[in-house]
């Protein structure tokens, strides 16, 4: 589901996004510990990418949402990113096996956090219209260009 999709006034459809995504990101992480070694450091590194713009998109959806607890979802959103940049290097180097297993722990903590992430916002209150505001919901939302006829 992609940004233009998405609309406030549909946290339900908002939060099966962030389900979807994270699903895919767990299924793409099991598809990167499987390369062959002289596969693995670009699959890796691709992962990592794919990892940022996957945590970028939901907490755009959660500020839209209004989710008061963001900013901690951002923090623990940062460890993980930092974590990943902290072993690329290694990876890079040659180190398949810690790849793997840093690849297969973040496989686990992301189902985990899905889990959580789910609840809290299924238990979140959805005034989405007091809640759409600022830059993340006006880039969310999508609005067809109306021309106006002048007569």
């Amino acid at each position: 589901m992609t940004p233009h999709q998405l609309h406030p006034s549909s946290p339900l459809a908002m939060c099966a996004a962030i389900r979807h995504s994270r699903k895919t990101l767990c299924r793409r992480l099991d598809d990167t510990c499987a390369h062959p070694d002289d596969g693995f450091t670009h699959a890796f590194g691709a992962t990592v990418a794919a990892v940022e713009a996957v945590f970028r998109h939901e907490e755009l959806i959660m500020e839209t949402l209004g989710y008061v607890r963001l900013h901690e979802h951002r923090e623990e959103n940062a460890v993980i990113l930092a974590a990943l940049h902290r072993v690329m290097p290694q990876v890079e180097g040659g180190d398949c096996a810690l790849g793997r297993q840093v690849a297969t722990a973040l496989r686990d903590v992301i189902s985990l956090h899905r889990l959580s992430t789910d609840l809290a916002l299924a238990v979140a209150p959805h005034t989405s219209r007091q809640r759409a505001h600022g830059h993340a919901a006006r880039t969310t939302l999508h609005v067809p260009n109306q021309r106006r006829h002048v007569h």
